[in-house]
């Protein structure tokens, strides 16, 4: 009975601790909106098909939870335009919509006078949205996308938590975006610059 009132003690003292522990990383939580114009490309694995780079953007809400001083765990939601033209004989002009939901390590530097640099990597899932296919032929866009990341950049504090932020990125596709088996393998890559702010 001793040793069932000691463990009973022990998971409540540990649950206090992990609850105090999770309690100081909320309040360490940062919230904020970013837009990121982007230059959208298709890689594909057929050398006789000729691809087109298009513009597209990138806007959505980020949320951000400080693992300890320099390394941060960042998520939220986003929409973003992905695409670009491919020419197989015909020519088809994508552009498709996705929710996209990213999970990123930020790797923040010390402050350096009111500047903080970084470097923010991971994967993100694409669930598509809407397509908007132009081309003589039927074509369609696989549900979902996988892509890895990676940023480089700054942030300017404004005091406390808060702060803007720029940074480049390149969202690297690695899944095939086009479902028929006759059409060749297409990555959606984009790169951008991402503008935002965080409070």
């Amino acid at each position: 009975m001793k040793k069932l009132n000691f463990l009973a003690l022990f998971f409540l003292l540990f649950s206090f601790c992990f609850s105090q522990n999770f309690n100081d990383k909320l309040k360490n939580t940062r919230m904020g909106l970013y837009v990121s114009p982007t230059l959208n490309f298709v890689q594909t694995d057929s050398e006789q098909t000729e691809t087109n780079t298009k513009p597209g953007v990138i806007y959505g809400y980020a949320i951000e939870m400080a693992l300890n001083e320099n390394h941060r765990l960042e998520s939220g939601l986003a929409i973003s335009y992905k695409g670009g033209g491919i020419e197989t004989g015909t020519y088809s002009d994508y552009k498709i919509q996705y929710i996209t939901l990213p999970i990123f390590i930020k790797m923040r530097s010390r402050e350096i006078g009111y500047f903080n640099y970084f470097a923010r990597i991971g994967p993100s899932l694409n669930f598509k949205v809407r397509e908007m296919i132009s081309s003589n032929e039927e074509k369609n866009t696989k549900l979902a996308l996988i892509d890895i990341s990676i940023f480089l950049g700054a942030e300017y504090s404004l005091g406390g938590k808060t702060s803007v932020e720029g940074s480049l990125f390149f969202n690297n596709s690695i899944t095939n975006a086009l479902e028929a088996e006759n059409d060749p393998q297409a990555l959606f890559h984009q790169l951008g610059i991402r503008l935002g702010f965080l409070f």
